[in-house]
């Protein structure tokens, strides 16, 4: 568990200075808008992104639900996916409600790495709002300039940047030994733990944090876009994670490598303690194995993508994306049997009786 620790620990601090990066320029491209402060706006986005990628498979506890030992949602106010609402961030535009006293405890939709991104990347005038929205009804979208829509798109990005900015110090505090310490709370679990009263209790934690590989890659990211659930079409490429910035394959890569980091270890080229570890002390070294052959099949069918993103996969070769699908699913039905079978823990809640 101290291993695991660490390892959280170290890829917060690793976001940190990124969040910051990004908080930095998007002020800059506030305060002077032109195509440099745009481009180094954008790049730093990436920059926290891929580091943030990593973090996401591995929600252990401050990062992680309320329902969760030790969690405090910090994840979800950072990158609420698949919680996403275009038209409510667009309606926040007009009404300038970043600029509210209270918008950092406002829904996470309006928030976050996803509000972000459609604010950097996103150029069009159009709105995702139907009739009904009151900023569509009552004329006050269509009556923005495209000056001032794009001015009111910098000045609201800022804002959001600064508070994920703000969320990723606040994570690094709750792991860290001179702050909240939760890095002692994961490694001495145990009888006098409050939050883990067993080190079963800990693995356990720990199984269904890199569950998120099943929950949000594959069945999120990769199932319903492919149209194998919750689409009508042939594909549906408007339900990918990233929608303006082209990073859907990426941020499926760096999901691995945040997976790797906790079941093969956290050093160089995945070395160190990790589940595998544990795996073989139960005498089922083959296990971790197949697992990593899995992981890495799963990577392949990533990078053998020849397009740049998923969105254009989808359309021009959709079998190349429903490989990436059967590699995670690969991984996913390994965790589901074999990995939890042998070391006796318990699939998250919810998952019973998903045999997809």
């Amino acid at each position: 568990m101290s291993a695991t620790s660490d390892c959280i620990l170290g890829t917060a601090r690793e976001f940190l200075p990124k969040a910051q990066a990004l908080r930095d320029a998007t002020a800059a491209l506030r305060d002077a808008p032109d195509a440099a402060t745009q481009a180094a706006a954008r790049a730093a986005f990436h920059e926290a992104m891929d580091t943030w990628q990593v973090m996401e498979a591995i929600q252990i506890g401050p990062a992680a639900p309320r329902s969760t030992p030790g969690g405090q949602e910090i994840r979800d106010n950072i990158h609420s996916f698949p919680l996403y609402n275009r038209c409510s961030i667009e309606e926040q535009l007009v009404s300038k409600g970043y600029e509210a006293p209270g918008f950092a405890t406002s829904l996470v939709t309006r928030r976050g790495f996803l509000a972000l991104e459609y604010l950097l990347f996103y150029e069009g005038a159009e709105t995702a709002c139907g009739a009904n929205s009151v900023i569509v009804a009552n004329g006050t979208w269509a009556a923005l300039s495209a000056d001032e829509r794009a001015a009111r798109k910098r000045a609201y990005a800022a804002v959001v940047a600064a508070d994920v900015s703000t969320r990723a110090q606040t994570l690094v505090d709750a792991w860290a030994p001179e702050s909240g310490n939760f890095v002692k709370t994961l490694s001495t679990a145990g009888a006098g733990n409050a939050v883990f009263p067993t080190t079963q209790v800990a693995l356990n934690t720990m199984s269904d944090a890199i569950f998120y590989v099943e929950r949000e890659g594959k069945d999120q990211k990769l199932a319903r876009p492919l149209a194998l659930r919750d689409c009508s079409s042939d594909v549906c490429p408007e339900l990918l994670e990233s929608q303006f910035a082209g990073r859907s394959k990426k941020n499926l890569r760096q999901n691995l490598v945040g997976f790797r980091r906790v079941m093969d270890g956290c050093g160089p080229d995945f070395s160190g303690p990790g589940f595998d570890d544990v795996l073989t002390a139960a005498g089922a070294e083959t296990v971790a194995t197949r697992m990593r052959e899995q992981v890495l099949a799963a990577d392949a069918a990533l990078v053998a993508i020849e397009e740049d993103d998923l969105k254009q996969a989808l359309v021009q070769d959709k079998a190349s994306v429903q490989q990436v699908y059967n590699g995670f699913k690969g991984i996913t039905d390994l965790l589901k049997t074999d990995f939890i079978t042998t070391l006796d823990l318990e699939p998250p809640a919810g998952l019973e009786g998903d045999n997809d």
